[in-house]
């Protein structure tokens, strides 16, 4: 599966052996979260939690199964981005939205991957609307840091 918008695609094709329901776990800035008055819950952005990465490479998950297959905690790849949280899709929805899933090893993380492919706002959004969060963001008393973004929920 390869988008025609997407040359990185060319670079990280779909690889089969991630089964559909691996989950893809992304890290989120706590700038990205917000308040889905819809859905009764925060939750990423679907503006900019779920787009590629600032340097025009393909979005960077991490997948669950390496993470299990070396025994580590989920949290693990949260290390160095405080007040971070992380949320996961699944590979079947990323490919159901014409998406790319790649494995993409790197020295510092063995289950770095790429999901390559136009991040059309409908992707964005149906991804950050089915998200679920491993690791919730934590809300300090009285924060209203999600009063300005609402309007992104509807």
């Amino acid at each position: 599966m390869q988008c025609s918008r997407c040359i990185a695609c060319v670079h990280f094709p779909d690889d089969p052996s991630i089964e559909d329901d691996t989950g893809l776990l992304r890290r989120v800035p706590p700038w990205h979260f917000i308040m889905d008055q819809n859905l009764g819950r925060t939750r990423p952005s679907s503006s900019a939690a779920f787009e590629d990465d600032d340097d025009n490479d393909p979005m960077s998950v991490c997948l669950a199964t390496v993470l299990a297959a070396e025994d580590r905690n989920p949290e693990s790849v949260l290390a160095g981005h405080d007040g971070y949280a992380l949320a996961s899709i699944t590979a079947g929805l990323a490919r159901a939205h014409d998406q790319t899933v790649h494995p993409d090893p790197l020295p510092e993380e063995s289950a770095h991957a790429v999901v390559c492919g136009d991040k059309k706002t409908s992707v964005k959004r149906a991804f950050s609307r089915t998200a679920v969060w491993i690791n919730e963001p934590h809300l300090r008393s009285g924060d209203d840091q999600f009063a300005d973004r609402e309007s992104d929920a509807k």
